[in-house]
């Protein structure tokens, strides 16, 4: 049987300013990158063979 999830514990403080801090830096990918992860992924699917 699985583990109940418990709850996310709410940030306060300094850990809710340190937080919000590090998402304003995080940078989205770029086009470029995003197309270069999309055909990594096609790739990995041609690989992929299941037989049932």
């Amino acid at each position: 049987m699985a583990r109940q999830i418990k709850q996310t514990p709410i940030l306060k403080g300094d850990d809710a300013v340190n937080f919000i801090a590090k998402m304003e830096k995080h940078k989205k990918a770029s086009p470029k990158e995003i197309e270069e992860m999309n055909a990594g992924f096609e790739r990995i699917q041609k690989m992929l063979t299941f037989k049932f």
